[in-house]
């Protein structure tokens, strides 16, 4: 059984799920968790810092020992009909693929901008290109296969929403990846080639099998579903709860 923690209440209810036996738990003082985001979601961007937060908290806790948080991030393309090799600005898509008003868009920036500020993260969103996220994806991918994920889906984020960076552009990832320490040459010979767009598909086709139809989601310890932005502190009770259980097994 799966306990889903929903964006909308507080209350949570439970139901069975198939990452219960689809996705592991953590082992010995390590919680798992695994992420579903979008590089191109704010919400995401956002998630991801109550996330660390959360994790930060937990793991400082030494009443319990050493414990520890790993996180996995998997894909999730929230506008996959972009096309590949455009952009736009992020009011024009606002209103003419979400179909929100300009005077709904510009509140809905300003209010994301607002929390963004409060976690340390700096939306441009006058400067943004906005564009199709594979690409991007595939490069998380490839980081990941050589121990960067985490610093990828950092830097990614950063680049789209604070520096408006074209991540459509190969050229662009390329040079991400150098900052990451990895080979450029090597890292746009990968996206060319498309060789993460298996792995990429994988975690899409998971979020499907998942029920998941929306991001940030999480799943702590294959057992407890957070859906959706939610406060630090409820991430890390979801984090104890987990811990708990498994304590009261062993």
């Amino acid at each position: 059984m799966t306990t889903f923690i929903t964006a909308t209440s507080n209350t949570a209810t439970t139901s069975p799920h198939p990452g219960d036996s689809l996705l592991p738990h953590g082992t010995g003082q390590h919680v798992k968790v695994d992420v579903w985001a979008d590089i191109a979601c704010p919400w995401c961007y956002l998630g991801k810092r109550r996330l660390d937060e959360a994790a930060a908290s937990f793991s400082a806790d030494r009443e319990q020992g050493e414990r520890t948080v790993d996180i996995e991030v998997h894909s999730f393309e929230l506008a996959p009909d972009l096309p590949e090799g455009r952009t736009q600005s992020m009011m024009d898509y606002q209103m003419n693929h979400q179909g929100v008003s300009a005077g709904d868009a510009v509140d809905a920036l300003e209010r994301m901008t607002r929390l963004g500020r409060r976690v340390g993260i700096t939306y441009d969103f006058d400067g943004m290109q906005v564009t199709n996220s594979a690409r991007a994806h595939q490069l998380m991918h490839y980081a990941k296969a050589r121990g960067r994920q985490l610093d990828a889906e950092e830097a990614l984020f950063a680049a789209y929403f604070t520096h408006g960076r074209n991540l459509g552009d190969i050229s662009v990832l390329g040079d991400i990846a150098d900052e990451l320490g990895l080979d450029r040459a090597d890292a746009i010979r990968a996206l060319t080639a498309n060789e993460q767009l298996s792995a990429f598909r994988a975690d899409t086709e998971l979020a499907r099998t998942l029920g998941i139809t929306a991001v940030p989601f999480l799943i702590v310890d294959g057992k407890y579903a957070v859906a959706g932005v939610r406060s630090a502190k409820v991430i890390e009770d979801a984090l104890e709860r987990a811990w708990s259980e498994r304590q009261d097994v062993a």
